[in-house]
This record gives structure tokens, sequence and C-alpha cells, in this order.
């Protein structure tokens, strides 16, 4: 025979089905009371995340809390479940956990005098056990930011939960749901396992503040020191790119090669589109954190050829060759394959709008364009037009020739930018002439190799 607690379960899980869309309604109202709330007060939430609880998590619950035992049917069990809707609010840092906090106090501050929860009065339906001591200590130790409250629709009462964190609290609750909470392996070594996840919730936290102070810098340290500010960024960048992949990669091939110059080279690349050139769009910042929590979460594949959505073709010279170059060869040199299946996951477009926006960095990286289109200038405009496609088509075949991930790091591009103004600014003095510049072309092509050789040398 059956154990009746399997009845009520599955009385239960059919009563949340039945009101499912009921409870998605009473979701979107808390939301938009919650935006409400927040008005003029946004700079510091990265993002507000949302659920309605699900008949798999629900079941789980229900056995793991024996609701089975302190409620007398499938009813009972919806209307005291503290987080049937959940919410949480994600700030940037840790110290910003405590000021939502204290916004949700200040101006949720009419007192139902029944239960001693707080409403605001723009939406008297929406309320929230402010009162309530916080943070609170969880069963592992840790404090959380966790508020009861609950929204009436209809005559109905809807339970919902509200949580505050920080985005590293954030990333930490996903590991640990996962490794600890999720695993029903039994672990001899408790108490390692314990410390061990300890350790690596207190480097997160360091990790907080380092980001949370170089922040700060960055918002309000003067021009001259901003280089000092920009570097410590971009070295944090760079350590949370490498940690990650690192642990991706031995997820899928059993091994880590050395990944530090890939993931100083993203990280450089990032910092340079999206930072530092943004025009001072600092909620970069916060994207980042988000991209890397959603990677953890996933499975990467370092042994499998990276496909390309479409065809490849660019109006520009240079993106077009080297772009065509590094499609022939990113699924043969590894190298390439790892930096790229690297940044495909990082950004958000398709493989081949990201390949393109690459490109198109590291063309204005390498070159400035209004001083090169500003070249030859001696010259008509159409065949000065022309020397520009050609000498970016030089350069382009020269990146080619060489050929290795190196032409991409840091200190090669600004030595390339360098020699090639050098070198462009001596071919204005020789070149007479559209026709005289073709003439010579090979012999210019071997002079500017030679001089890209050195480089790499």
């Amino acid at each position: 025979m059956r154990l009746k607690l399997f009845d009520t379960i599955d009385e239960a899980l059919a009563l949340l089905e039945e009101n499912n869309a009921f409870y998605h309604e009473v979701e979107k109202d808390i939301r938009k009371a919650l935006k409400d709330l927040f008005a003029n007060k946004t700079e510091m939430i990265v993002d507000v995340n949302s659920r309605v609880k699900s008949k798999e998590s629900l079941r789980e619950k229900i056995i793991r809390n024996r609701f089975y035992v302190d409620y007398q049917n499938a009813q009972d069990i919806l209307d005291n479940l503290s987080d049937l809707i959940g919410f949480i609010i994600e700030c940037r840092f840790i110290e910003d956990e405590y000021k939502v906090l204290n916004i949700i106090r200040e101006r949720m501050n009419v007192r139902n005098e029944d239960d001693g929860y707080y409403c605001n009065e723009a939406h008297p339906l929406f309320y929230l056990d402010c009162a309530s001591r916080q943070p609170q200590i969880q069963k592992n130790g840790f404090a959380i930011y966790r508020i009861d409250g609950y929204y009436l629709k209809n005559g109905v009462k809807v339970n919902m939960e509200l949580q505050i964190k920080a985005l590293v609290h954030s990333f930490w609750g996903e590991i640990e749901h996962k490794l600890v909470y999720k695993n029903t392996n039994y672990y001899v070594y408790d108490d390692f396992m314990k410390d061990l996840l300890a350790s690596i919730k207190a480097n997160l936290t360091i990790t907080d503040r380092q980001l949370n102070i170089i922040y700060d810098q960055m918002q309000s340290t003067s021009l001259g020191d901003a280089n000092i500010t920009e570097s410590s960024f971009e070295k944090q960048i760079s350590k949370a790119i490498n940690d990650l992949f690192a642990t991706k990669m031995n997820e899928s091939i059993g091994f880590t090669m050395n990944l530090k110059n890939t993931s100083t080279i993203l990280g450089h690349y990032i910092f340079i589109k999206d930072i530092r050139y943004d025009g001072g769009n600092n909620d970069r910042i916060a994207t980042l954190f988000r991209t890397f929590k959603k990677l953890n979460s996933i499975h990467m594949d370092f042994e499998n050829e990276i496909v390309m959505e479409e065809g490849f073709y660019s109006q520009d010279v240079f993106v077009h060759i080297l772009g065509t170059y590094l499609l022939s060869i990113i699924n043969e040199d590894y190298d390439w394959f790892v930096f790229f299946n690297m940044l495909f996951a990082i950004e958000p477009g398709n493989n081949m709008e990201d390949f393109s926006l690459f490109l198109t960095v590291i063309r204005n990286y390498l070159v400035d364009n209004y001083w090169l289109n500003t070249s030859f200038v001696r010259l008509p405009m159409d065949q000065s037009d022309l020397l520009h496609d050609e000498c970016s088509r030089m350069l382009a075949n020269s990146l080619c020739e060489i050929g290795t991930i190196k032409i991409i790091h840091d200190d090669k591009m600004i030595a390339i930018n360098k020699a090639f103004v050098k070198f462009i600014e001596e071919l204005e003095k020789r070149v007479i002439s559209y026709s005289d510049f073709m003439q010579n072309k090979e012999a210019y092509y071997d002079e500017w190799m030679t001089r890209m050789r050195k480089i790499f040398s």
C-alpha cells in the first residue's frame, strides 16, 4: 500500500499547478511594487530575480521539512509555505546589502497592527516583516538578509520570501546549494568539507572588498591616478577569467593548460572594450559578475570544434583578412581555439557577432582610424584612399604571417602600433603616387615584415 504522505504530496503539487497562473500574476505585482519601492535608488542594485516554487522543489521541501506531519492537507501546506514566491535583490557589493535593507525599512513604513508586517502606502497589498532581525543566521552558520512577506490578491494571501544578496554571496549561494544542499552523498571528512567551504566564502568576501575599493577609486580618483586603478581592476577581471576557465577546462578534458596569458589577453580585451571606452558605464562590472556566475553553472567543451553560425565577410580590409585567417585555423591551433572558446562563452552575442566585434576592437587598438585616414594627404584623395586600404592590408597580412596568439598580447600590440606609425610616416615621404607604391609593394611589405619579426623575435 502506498504511503499516505505521497498522496498528500500529489495533492499539493496538483494544487500548485492549478494556481500556477495566479501565482505568476502575484509575482508580477510584487516585482512592480519592488520597482516602485526603489525608484531613484537603483544605483547599487544589479538585478531582481524571482521565481514561483517549482513542483520538484515543493516535493523535496515537503519531505525534507516534514510538512506532511505539520499540516493536514495540501492547501495548508501551500498556505504555510514561506517561499511560495521567492525574490532575490542582487546588489553590487556586500556593504550594499545593508543599504538596500535600510531603503526597504524606510519606505515600507505602514505597520499592520494584526501581524506586525509593513507595507508602503502606494502598494497596500504587499507586506514585509521589516522589523525582523537582520541578517539572519542560517544553519550553516553564515549570515543572510532574508525577509518574510506576503501579497494579498483577490482576498488570497500568498506568502513570499525576499533575499538581499551581493553578487559574491549570490555566487557563493549557488556553489553551496549544489555542493551541499543538493548533494546526497555522505562525506566522511565532514569537518574538512565545512572548513574548505568556509575558506572559499572567505576568499569571495575578500574579492568583494577588493573590487569595492577599486570601484570607489575609479569613481573618485583623478585622471593622474586612473592608470593605477584601471590596472588593478583589469587584473581582477583576468584573475576571475583564469580561475573560472581553468576549472571548466579540467572538467572538460581532465587537465588544465596554463591559461594565464590567454586570461590576461581576454581581461585586457574586455577592459579596453567595455570598461575604458564605454563612457563610464560602470554597470559592466556587475554584468561581468553575472556572466561569471552563469558560466559557473554550465558545461564547457574544450574538445570538440567551435561552430560558427554563418559565413564571414567584412567591408573593412583589415578585419576581413585577419578574420578569414583566424577562421581557417580556429579549430587547428589549440591556443586560438581555447581563446575563442573562452571569448564566445563570456560575450553575449552569437559566435560570429562576438568574432567580428573582437576583430574591430583589435583593429582600432592597433591603428587609429583618424591618423591613418589623414596620411598621404599630399596625394589626390582617390589615391590616398587606396593607399589607406593597402596599408591596412599590409598590416593584416603581416599578423597572419606571424600567426600565433602572441599577435594580440598587449605588449606586442603596443609595439606593433608604434612601429606601424613610424613605418607609415616614412612611407609618406617616399611614396609619390599610388602606382609608385604598387610597383614597390613587395619590397615595402618585406621591409615591414623585417620590423615585425624583430618585435616577435
